[in-house]
């Protein structure tokens, strides 16, 4: 069965904030110059500006680091795997032993499918036929246990981390 994995931000709300917020500043900057005859430095209200958007920028981001880091968490030796004696035969022929990555023949690899659905969700789709088996593990049909090895939960660990570095640097 296929594997999905789906990310959900508040983005597009923070934003509609982050804009609403902008323009009572830029209405209070006027009103200032009109009614105190003060000098409010517009320049200073339109850097703040950039601003628009930021948080869907950011998560667009964060997205595509999750989609390389999900590839790279496949493609790392870093999975047990207790075979005979330690080593197991793959489709592909080669014989490996642990750790090792989950890439045998590529087909779970291949078959990431990413969907933007909007600028705060996004949904990645491994539509493998071992997907789900792979990532949770499963019961084989001669009985045997096959440990688990869920590529994405290291990415989801660091998710939080990378969208506050994302975050800050665009925010500077």
């Amino acid at each position: 069965m296929a594997y999905t994995l789906r990310f959900e931000s508040n983005a597009m709300q923070q934003d509609n904030r982050i804009r609403q917020f902008l323009e009572q500043l830029a209405v209070f900057g006027r009103n200032v110059r009109r009614v105190a005859r003060a000098e409010v430095e517009e320049t200073r209200i339109n850097e703040l500006r950039q601003f628009y958007g930021i948080s869907q920028r950011t998560f667009g981001r964060a997205m595509d680091w999750a989609d390389n880091d999900f590839d790279q968490q496949i493609m790392d030796v870093q999975w047990d795997w207790k075979g005979e004696e330690g080593k197991t035969r793959r489709r592909n022929g080669q014989v490996v032993d642990e750790p090792r990555d989950i890439v045998d023949t590529g087909a779970l690899l291949r078959s990431k499918q990413r969907n933007n659905i909007n600028g705060s969700t996004t949904e990645f789709t491994w539509t493998a036929e071992h997907a789900e088996g792979v990532h949770d593990g499963y019961v084989s049909k001669g009985g045997g246990t096959n440990p688990a090895r869920p590529w994405t939960q290291p990415t989801l660990e660091d998710i939080d981390e990378v969208i506050n570095t994302i975050f800050a640097r665009r925010a500077q």
